[in-house]
Order: C-alpha cells, then structure tokens, then sequence
C-alpha cells in the first residue's frame, strides 16, 4: 500500500487491525492536515482502508471496489480527521479512536461506506465540527466524544476476562494529552453506558498504544519522548 499523503508531516494517523475472521487488514489514516482530503475518495488520508495483507491490493467487496480509480478502490468508509486507534470488539464490530482539534475526540463505530463528516475547507478550517451535518447525504455521528477539552485519544482495545470485574467488556482508551487509561462501556447496539478513568493509571505521562496480552493483562506504551516503557496493568476485580 503506497500513496498516503504524508507532505505536512502531521496527522499521519496508520493504525493497524486485522480483522478476525476474515483477516483483512484495517488501516486508519489521518487527513494531512489538508482540507480536501477527508472527503476526496481518490485520497488515501482521511480514510478506514481495507486490503488484502498478503497481496497488498483492495478487499474484494470494499463498498468502492469497482471504482476506475485504484485508491478509490481502498476506502472503507471516510471523512476523518486523524484516527489513532482501531479495535474489535467480542461480537465482531469494529471500533476507531479519532484526534478532535481543541475538541471532540472522537470513538466511532466503523461502517461498510460511512462518512463520518470532516470537511475543513476552505483551506484547513478546524472550526468546523467534527461531524458536519451540512454536508450530501448522511454523516456518522460519534458514539463517544469528549467535547472540550480533548483528551488526545489513541490506541484502544476492548478487555476481557473475569480478572477485570465491572471493567470487564470495556473498551479500554489511551490518552496522550490527558496521561491515563480511560474506560468506556457502550451496550449491545454501541450506546456509550459510562466511563472510568482509575486515578492508579494517572501517573505514567503520554500513553499511546494498548494490547490486551493473552492473559488478560493490558499492556500500554509510554510516549513522553524520554525513559519510555511498556507497561503491564493487571487489575485487582474493581
């Protein structure tokens, strides 16, 4: 996969997921930083892509697979600013954390086609909501956000296992600006329930990445530019 806008050196979103029963691989991309991006289906920034990992080319039935144009042909859905985090959840849906500008990060469900409405034209005009609902045809609303101030969300990942008691189906949030770990419950139909943030997980600086390790523990990386570690939570039953 070539071709991701990359000249302003910011919002270079790349997070990775494969997805589990089909094993196509999930690529969440941020917009460059140019306006036109989010909403340019021949752009790769801005997007959810959807590929084959061992042959590199489109997933056969993307909602724009019989596009003329090949990048086209990538996009899963669109109209993102900078997604940071990809996650599946035990019932097969899958999830993205999304970079707001001063406001609204965003969790997202991740819909065969969606657009999720960011559109900062002219130019690169951050005012404009995050999800514009001025734009054609329907836009995606978030199932979370953090309205103002953000919290740089980044990594996520859903936890599992008895060991985390009433976290237990949570999605679990790193934060970068906001240094914690922060859980998110939605329900069944991705209504968000409630949130935790645990003072114990305060106290680490930027964290950017999250996996669930094969025994239930969580492992997060730290990204404070100096003495960075992986950490391993391992929670007493809250």
């Amino acid at each position: 996969l070539g071709g991701l806008p990359t000249s302003s050196g910011r919002h270079g979103g790349c997070r990775l997921l494969i997805e589990r029963d089909s094993g196509a691989l999930f690529v969440g991309t941020g917009d460059a930083a140019q306006g036109s991006n989010p909403e340019n289906l021949t752009s790769l920034g801005g997007k959810i892509l959807r590929l084959d990992r061992m042959t590199g080319k489109p997933w056969p039935d993307n909602p724009f697979s019989n596009a003329t144009n090949r990048s086209k042909r990538y996009v899963y859905n669109y109209g993102h600013r900078n997604v940071q985090g990809l996650a599946q959840r035990a019932d097969g849906s899958l999830w993205s954390a999304e970079h707001g500008p001063d406001r609204d990060d965003e969790i997202n469900l991740v819909l065969r086609g969606a657009d999720y409405g960011w559109n900062p034209v002219p130019g690169y005009n951050e005012s404009v909501p995050m999800t514009d609902q001025s734009l054609p045809g329907p836009q995606t609303e978030a199932q979370w956000s953090t309205g103002f101030p953000t919290l740089a969300t980044s990594g996520i990942t859903f936890v599992t296992g008895s060991k985390w008691g009433s976290l237990r189906g949570t999605m679990a949030v790193a934060a970068l600006k906001a240094s914690r770990v922060v859980f998110l419950r939605f329900d069944a139909d991705g209504t968000f329930v409630k949130v935790k943030a645990p003072k114990a997980l305060r106290q680490y600086g930027r964290l950017r990445s999250l996996v669930l390790a094969p025994n239930g523990d969580l492992l997060a990386t730290q990204d404070n530019g100096s003495n960075d570690g992986i950490l391993r939570i391992s929670p007493s039953a809250p």
